[in-house]
């Protein structure tokens, strides 16, 4: 393999790592010493390259392709600097209806409210407002560029509880351990193990009648693992206590199901809820101006010289 296309492929390497950050954002990997260094030693090879180039040492097509490879170096720039300064991922929680501030993006997160529907379809909405800028909606599926950071949801297990007593009166559910005391959505932000696995575990109470229930979360596949939780669907698995602690009853809750537990009612839609993760990335605008300067100046390397060139090159040399 020759130098010039040692450098290509060194190119195509390190915009491929460049470019990772964007499809694969968050990962621990960019922020490592590995990645710096694969990175630096690929911003050596090319520079080396590129600068012997640039006179005219490997021809015509090498002038071309040191060009380009300086668009590949702006990348590759862009990328090592991404790792090395960029902030650490972070991922912001919110219970439907509340704001939590997201201070990396000197904003604040909107999670937009969510009914049982909304949790059973998991499409809830967030969107980022700043002061004196109309908010900014993250798509539920894709990328949101904030010039070196990139914004993205991810799901996570959620439960809206519906509950009645045993007459049938609605009862108001509430969360002891949840700084949104009065949501009626579990959002699992603990686990517990069971066999060889965890398991999203959170905590309810309906006041009105005393009770409190832990609740665990098993998705359709986990709970067609358990054969005696004959459930082809979500459930959740209650244990309901008295105020005293003393047992009420354990039951399973498939979603979407009214069961009764005591003299507790319990209907659980099963679904999920929006997280928003924030990672740093390369700046899109150097991003594209590199790519756009690789792929001319390759692209050029390409092109044969036009048969004037080559006479009067000809003629030069006799």
């Amino acid at each position: 393999m020759s130098s010039r296309q040692t450098a290509l492929v060194v190119a195509l390497a390190a915009i491929g790592l460049t470019l990772a950050q964007d499809v694969r954002p968050g990962l621990d990997f960019y922020h490592t010493w590995q990645y710096a260094a694969a990175m630096t030693l690929g911003i050596i090879v090319l520079a080396a390259y590129a600068w012997g180039a640039r006179s005219g040492s490997d021809g015509r097509a090498g002038q071309w392709v040191a060009l380009g490879l300086a668009g590949a170096l702006v990348v590759a720039i862009d990328g090592l600097l991404s790792g090395l300064i960029g902030p650490d991922t972070i991922t912001v929680s919110g219970s439907p209806g509340t704001v939590t501030p997201v201070p990396d993006l000197a904003a604040a997160a909107f999670f937009g409210p969510a009914d049982p529907q909304t949790i059973a379809r998991g499409d809830a909405t967030v969107s980022l407002r700043q002061k004196g800028v109309d908010p900014i909606a993250v798509p539920a599926s894709g990328r949101l560029f904030l010039g070196t950071s990139i914004a993205y949801l991810a799901s996570r297990p959620a439960a809206y509880i519906v509950a009645h007593d045993a007459r049938g009166n609605r009862l108001t559910v509430t969360q002891p351990t949840n700084p949104t005391f009065l949501s009626p959505v579990l959002l699992f932000p603990q686990s517990q193990p069971l066999r060889d696995k965890s398991y999203p575990l959170d905590t309810f109470a309906t006041p009105g009648v005393h009770r409190i229930a832990r609740a665990l979360y098993f998705s359709a596949d986990d709970a067609q693992t358990f054969n005696h939780l004959g459930s082809r669907q979500p459930a959740l698995v209650l244990s309901v206590n008295d105020d005293n602690g003393k047992s009420v009853g354990l039951t399973i809750v498939p979603s979407g199901r009214d069961v009764a537990i005591g003299d507790l009612h319990i209907i659980a839609t099963l679904g999920t809820f929006p997280q928003l993760v924030v990672a740093s990335a390369p700046h899109p605008a150097v991003l594209i101006a590199g790519l756009l300067l690789f792929i001319g100046g390759a692209g050029a390397a390409l092109i044969p010289p036009k048969r004037g060139s080559r006479l009067s090159v000809s003629a030069a040399e006799t």
